[in-house]
């Protein structure tokens, strides 16, 4: 910095922004206050771009109170965040399991006019199921359909994970529906979580079902699926589905072939 001024070039935001990146990729965060009180010194205003930058590399090393104290600065410089900012955090206070805090966020976020999009809501629908709130990631994916903003797959795969584990089959089958009146049809990633869910609930019809029904769309399933449902239908000494299955994964296998080498 005190080099380009020897050469008569006076710093602005983005050139103190452009040395706040570079510490905190190499996660230097002693240097960072230094260079943000230099520039509140010169009078240069830091921008959502550069506290971003300072709240994600809090959060990366784990420093989760210190990001909220970003924050908390940001709205004391009368620096508006953008709704990158606000999801980021969500994110990211959802993942370390400070849910409290990730729902005052969006709470906050909402009380700025700042609309909610699709990744804070799956962070706060993720975040309820991993600490089986059922009611509460419902309530959240309604909210979401109240607010117009259109859940994506990864909306519901964590509400159909955690049907599996508290063995809600009338709610995951209201949630299929939901994402078919939704547009939204099953990928390879839910067609795994189903076979493996029906088949750890002992639905095996249902699993090779769905597993059918990849194949039947041109999906590979992986062979860690292919195992768990084979498995399954042994230990129930059910052959004959056993084979049907090994068929279809063979039939699998030979339409991945032809896409990929035409043969």
């Amino acid at each position: 910095m005190d080099e380009m001024e020897k050469h008569g070039y006076q710093p602005n935001v983005a050139s103190y922004t452009s040395f706040i990146e570079a510490y905190c990729r190499e996660k230097d965060l002693s240097k960072v206050d230094p260079v943000l009180d230099e520039m509140q010194e010169k009078g240069c205003k830091p921008n959502i771009v550069t506290y971003t930058l300072i709240m994600k590399a809090r959060c990366e090393t784990g420093e989760i109170t210190q990001a909220l104290e970003v924050y908390e600065k940001i709205k004391s410089d009368d620096c508006l965040p953008d709704n990158s900012f606000y999801s980021l955090l969500i994110s990211i206070l959802s993942k370390a399991d400070r849910l409290n805090d990730a729902r005052k966020i969006f709470e906050d976020m909402e009380r700025q006019n700042r609309k909610p999009n699709v990744w804070a809501y799956n962070a706060m629908i993720s975040s309820a199921c991993a600490h089986s709130r059922e009611e509460e990631a419902l309530k959240w994916l309604q909210k979401m359909e109240e607010d117009s903003c259109k859940p994506d797959r990864l909306s519901y795969s964590p509400l159909l994970r955690l049907c599996f584990r508290k063995n809600r089959m009338k709610v995951l089958n209201f949630l299929l529906n939901h994402m078919f009146k939704n547009d939204l049809s099953i990928d390879l990633g839910i067609y795994v979580l189903l076979v493996s869910g029906f088949c750890k609930s002992g639905k095996l019809e249902l699993a090779c079902s769905y597993f059918k029904e990849m194949v039947v769309k041109g999906m590979v399933p992986y062979q860690s699926t292919y195992k768990v449902l084979v498995k399954a239908l042994d230990e129930k000494n059910m052959v004959e589905t056993n084979q049907w299955i090994e068929n279809l994964m063979v039939q699998a296998e030979e339409q991945r072939k032809r896409r990929v080498f035409g043969v």
